[in-house]
């Protein structure tokens, strides 16, 4: 199966996913990816429309998770620059697939298992993009630390966000 021609198909908007390595992804529903990408449709919404007609709407949920879940795998196993912005782009798709289908709470519980590895992303963002794309992932990254913080009201995600607003700071005033 053409794996990374399905991605694209139902993330075309994500080119940074093009620079990823998908040999070693297993996503779940290959059926449902294979259709998708031999109906000649793109985009999120024309894939959620073949999923329920097909198997059911938790499948886009449950392929998007794989999905980050596969990039985040790629970033800390072997530290893979291609993969960082493609997360945090994928991290904010399902937070949008989610709270738009009414699965807030699914939402709250990936934001609190992930969301501390975006912010070990960050440095690495600094290092290969320009100032202004790195500011800007940092205050996305921000606004979804501080999202976990009042959520949770934990020192974990109190501390995340003391690291990110230090990080920002550094990033403007060089």
């Amino acid at each position: 199966m053409r794996i990374k021609e399905a991605i694209m198909a139902i993330l075309p908007e994500l080119e940074e996913l093009e620079e990823v390595d998908f040999r070693q992804y297993a996503p779940p529903y290959p059926n449902l990816l294979k259709a998708f990408l031999e109906s000649g449709e793109k985009g999120l919404p024309a894939f959620q429309r073949l999923a329920e007609e097909t198997v059911g709407k938790e499948a886009v949920g449950h392929v998007l998770l794989s999905l980050l879940q596969y990039l985040l795998i790629r970033y800390r196993r072997f530290g893979e620059y291609a993969v960082v912005k493609p997360t945090v782009k994928v991290f904010l798709t399902l937070k949008g697939w989610l709270t738009e289908n009414g699965l807030t709470e699914d939402w709250h519980r990936i934001l609190g298992s992930f969301v501390g590895y975006l912010v070990t992303m960050l440095p690495i963002i600094v290092e290969h993009e320009d100032k202004e794309t790195a500011l800007s992932y940092t205050k996305l990254v921000e606004s979804l630390v501080e999202e976990a913080s009042e959520k949770f009201n934990n020192e974990y995600y109190d501390e995340l966000l003391t690291r990110v607003r230090e990080f920002r700071k550094k990033i403007e005033e060089d």
